[in-house]
């Protein structure tokens, strides 16, 4: 849905470039009709995700408006049982319960605080990486299971690309070995 929409406004574009040059006022109208039209598809297109309980990443601007708190430390304040509470410096500890993730869809990426990167980007730590995957994780990750893993410093994990993992949340536990050994 979302290509038809942006070849939609792609066209749009196209129309009304037309419609300067040629000093047309019909293609202009024609450009803002493709632009409602695409603009309508886009609200159906939600209206019928959240019929089905399709939510959107917290990342997205529908996230923020819907008045989704955007503040880590805000979400996991709302959670029941103490999962996800903060533990000080606005560093979010990972459930005490592990959830089964699917292992054949990709965990998300780990929320940190910029201070944090700094910790981590610095350490020497090891976190595990997967070929062909995106994330870094700890070496008692639920998700990583039985895959073949390769041991890498978190620093270099980082500059090569990857990214930490949210099941184990291993950026909150180096930051917070960091500034324990500091």
């Amino acid at each position: 849905m979302l290509l038809t929409v942006l070849l939609l406004l792609l066209v749009a574009a196209g129309v009304l470039v037309f419609a300067v040059a040629a000093g047309s006022a019909q293609w202009a109208w024609l450009s803002v009709l493709l632009c409602a039209v695409a603009a309508v598809l886009l609200f159906w297109s939600r209206a019928r995700d959240r019929k089905r309980g399709v939510s959107a990443p917290r990342h997205s601007a529908h996230a923020v408006a819907d008045g989704a708190a955007s503040d880590p430390v805000a979400e996991s304040e709302a959670l029941p049982d103490g999962i996800g509470t903060t533990a000080g410096d606005d560093a979010v500890v990972p459930p005490t319960e592990a959830v089964e993730p699917d292992p054949d869809t990709e965990p998300s990426e780990q929320r940190t605080d910029a201070a944090d990167v700094l910790l981590v980007c610095e350490s020497d730590a090891e976190v595990l990486v997967i070929d062909e995957r995106p994330r870094y994780h700890l070496d008692t990750c639920s998700w990583v299971g039985e895959r073949a893993t390769m041991p890498l410093p978190v620093g270099e994990a980082r500059e090569l690309g990857f990214t930490p993992c949210a099941v184990c949340c291993p950026d909150t536990s180096v930051a917070r070995l960091e500034r324990s050994s500091a």
